[in-house]
């Protein structure tokens, strides 16, 4: 740890302008170029992809995942339309770090995937990406990427004008309506003030055909599989009777002394070709089974599922995905100090959400009848509410004359209430109280060297209630140390990097938490984790042509709450969920290499990457399950990441018929179990289930005068590399998602400026289902929707 200080102490002392533009703290006006395409920038430390505002206006949606689902290597976890995370190379959860404006915010969603992130999409102003681990830059929660979210509502600049404003208003037939503002303006000479409000509801969300996948109703499929079932919601009356068709032939004997010896159909048939007469001692030949279909399994194949009716938990309705409102309101207000060399601000926002989720659970476990009639279950609509306060504040200091450049400091307190419903019935609670602190130390630039050094402090609280909780009272504690050294050869670039973190973690159980007969969190012991972070890469500029890239990380993380402690059915995701407090860590290493050309109006760039980890956690099938749940423990194994990515753009300025731009991508990611373990092969396959899919797509944007077209025709490949949910995993149908905006700048306002437009989202109207939702079988991809919205900027 003395060493570990040392380094960073020895480190500021050199030189550096913060190494991402979001680490910028100088109060200067900014020139800000409008992105037109997302495309990964090859020349900066980390590759990272980012976001306009211009681009969040065509691509933004209800959810951060669906919103980031058109870049190459990103997906959307899809827990119905109204909640989805960011996949990132078949990583999510605790595994990819979101951040607002460089600090983690209240993330539950790594520990239940029904929480959105808490984010209010209308005011972000920039959003980049972190493809690959940024675990020097953010912690061992970041070791599959991260995504940092700028927001404005602390100001870092003067205005240029007394008073600015934003507004929105938009309708659509299938996303409900929207409505928003943001205003800033000066106080004083060096005071700036910020407010701003949102608006979101939408009653219902239409689909094309039935939400429920039709492999849910087909007999020959659910008829054995409880997996399938539970994953379908659906109860299958059925019984298992013997496979007559994997026998060749019939016993002679069997059929001759079935009333005497009280032989059963099993007895009647047979693999063998003769059968034994012990009246005289002799073999006879026995007849061929008519019914016979060879090729079969001796074993798997023995008997099937003979059904005689499929019921739906909850009856569902043709064109509407179930349980799917939504609505969610926000409000914020802000002031900062801006002054030469300093600036110092705070904001303080709020907001609600209450929304469905597509699946149903019941809110008691029925009990065991012991012979009297049973019990009729009451299956209930999973629906998610949660209210947030957060306090923000950042300051920042340019020195003159000094080793050190700047200081920035941010600090983003969260306090919010998380609660699981059925219906109106609170399930379960979690009360979090979350702080956070960051500060950044840039060093005085030298002839080719720039570096960061910074410090990251947090500390969450998490206290639950209600009937269904599946977590104790909890606390974690993270601190780590960092540098980020750029030198700079011209044609040659290499970056350095390193990060020391100590996390802890404690559950308190208490007698109101009853814990499950599985492993449930095993003792609830107190855990400890140090973990070393590492980042190295080095770029070559080829003429200022092109460049070639490699990069090597060492990242390492500390399980999370659930992952240690869970122990009790967890209706969100219809599973009996238990951690296992002994987990180690994990640790990944990747190596990545990516190449891309950047000419006067042509742009390519591809990349390669695979990553090793050690203890990869996961959640897997024990085969067991209880009442209507199916029970599941944290495990893990040795896995295998490997994918690539590419994409292409090219400009044109036509003159008078406007500047275009054509652009196309593909990507393919592979999550493969490389542990010497049967028990995984077994519950979980080669290849980790509910894995994205590959996918290759098309964009067309350019602009004609007043007007701005932006076209999107992606496709989803028939996913390939299938795991299994102890029965093999059955692959969701390829499908396409063509998106559309078409927008108007009317300037005659004098005072402002006025964009109306048009947004058609599946203007196909694809039954779209993610390979990698959980809910696949119960709700696809929201059907048709037009939008028509206005925007007002003074």
């Amino acid at each position: 740890m003395k060493r570990t200080v040392y380094f960073l102490v020895g480190s500021t002392l050199m030189y550096s302008p913060s190494i991402l533009k979001s680490q910028k703290i100088t109060p200067d006006k900014k020139v800000v170029k409008d992105i037109e395409s997302v495309r990964v920038q090859g020349k900066t430390n980390y590759n990272s992809a980012n976001i306009s505002r211009k681009k969040l206006d065509f691509i933004q949606s209800n959810t951060l995942g669906e919103t980031l689902s058109k870049i190459p290597g990103i997906q959307n976890s899809g827990y119905g339309p109204n909640s989805g995370a960011p996949v990132i190379r078949s990583l999510s959860g605790n595994r990819v770090k979101i951040l607002e404006n460089g600090t983690a915010v209240n993330d539950l969603s790594g520990i239940s995937p029904d929480f959105n992130t808490d984010i209010e999409m209308n005011n972000v102003q920039n959003i980049t990406i972190y493809k690959n681990s940024a675990s020097v830059l953010y912690g061992g929660k970041a070791i599959g990427g991260a995504i940092d979210i700028e927001t404005d509502y602390i100001a870092t600049q003067l205005p240029d004008k007394k008073i600015n404003f934003r507004g929105l208003l938009e309708g659509g037939s299938n996303s409900g309506q929207k409505q928003a503002f943001s205003a800033k303006g000066t106080i004083a000479k060096n005071w700036v003030w910020t407010v701003g409000a949102s608006n979101q509801k939408q009653e219902m969300v239409r689909i094309p055909g039935k939400s429920k996948d039709s492999r849910c109703y087909d007999p020959n499929l659910v008829g054995f599989n409880s997996i399938l079932q539970s994953l379908c919601q659906i109860d299958v009356d059925s019984r298992r009777v013997l496979n007559k068709s994997l026998f060749p032939y019939i016993s002679q004997f069997a059929k001759d002394h079935m009333i005497e010896y009280e032989l059963s159909e099993d007895d009647l048939y047979t693999f063998n070709s003769t059968y034994y007469n012990p009246a005289d001692g002799k073999h006879y030949p026995n007849p061929k089974n008519d019914l016979y279909v060879p090729g079969q399994d001796a074993v798997k194949d023995r008997y099937r599922s003979e059904v005689n009716g499929i019921r739906d938990y909850v009856e569902t309705k043709d064109g509407i995905i179930p349980n799917s409102h939504s609505e969610s309101n926000s409000f914020y207000v802000g002031t900062s100090y801006i002054g030469k060399s300093f600036y110092a601000g705070g904001a303080y926002q709020n907001s609600y959400s209450y929304f469905g989720v597509p699946g149903y659970a019941i809110p008691k476990i029925p009990k065991h009848t012991h012979g009297k009639p049973s019990q009729k279950i009451e299956y209930l609509p999973i629906n998610i509410r949660s209210l947030s306060h957060k306090a923000m504040f950042e300051s920042g200091y340019r020195f003159t004359n000094s080793p050190i450049s700047s200081i920035k400091l941010n600090y983003m307190g969260v306090f919010s209430k998380n609660a699981e419903l059925l219906d109106r019935y609170r399930a379960n609670q979690f009360a979090v109280n979350q702080h956070n602190g960051r500060m950044e130390i840039t060093q005085q630039k030298l002839k080719f060297l720039t570096g960061t050094t910074g410090l990251d402090i947090q500390y969450r609280e998490m206290e639950g209630n209600g009937g269904q909780r599946y977590l104790p009272n909890n606390i974690s504690r993270e601190i780590g140390v960092f540098t980020m050294q750029h030198l700079d050869f011209n044609s040659i670039q290499i970056d350095l990097g390193y990060r020391n973190d100590h996390v802890q973690r404690r559950a308190e159980a208490d007698q109101k938490y009853v814990r499950s007969r599985g492993l449930s969190g095993g003792k609830l012991s107190d855990r400890d984790f140090t973990l070393h972070q590492f980042h190295s890469s080095a770029q070559w500029n080829i003429f200022k042509k092109g460049y070639l890239k490699v990069q090597y990380n060492h990242s390492e993380r500390a399980p999370e709450v659930n992952e240690l402690y869970s122990g009790n059915n967890h209706f969100a995701i219809l599973t009996e969920e238990n951690g296992d407090d002994k987990l180690d860590k994990e640790t990944a290493n990747t190596i990545e290499i990516g190449t891309g050309v950047n000419l006067k109006n042509l742009r390519i760039s591809a990349s390669w990457y695979n990553t090793s980890y050690k203890n990869y956690i996961y959640l897997a099938h024990t085969g067991i399950s209880r009442e209507v749940f199916l029970v599941k423990e944290w495990r893990s194994d040795d896995t295998e990441i490997n994918g690539i990515e590419a994409e292409a753009a090219y400009k044109a300025d036509l003159g008078k018929l406007g500047k275009w731009e054509i652009g196309g991508y593909y990507d393919l990611v592979r999550n493969i179990s490389v542990a010497d373990s049967s028990i995984r092969k077994w519950s979980d396959g080669d290849y980790m289930p509910n894995m994205p899919t590959s996918r290759f797509g098309f964009n067309l944007e350019g602009t004609l005068q007043n007007f701005s077209l932006n076209l999107s025709l992606d496709h989803y490949l028939q996913q390939k590399y299938l795991g299994k949910n102890i029965n093999p995993e059955l692959p969701m149908p390829a499908f396409s998602l063509l998106n559309a905006r078409l927008a108007y700048k009317d300037n005659s306002l004098g005072f402002g400026e006025l964009e109306y437009y048009i947004i058609g989202n599946n203007l196909l109207n694809t039954e779209a289902r993610l390979q990698n939702s959980q809910l696949k079988f119960l709700s696809p991809l929201p059907g048709i929707n037009i939008s028509v919205g206005m925007k007002i900027t003074i």
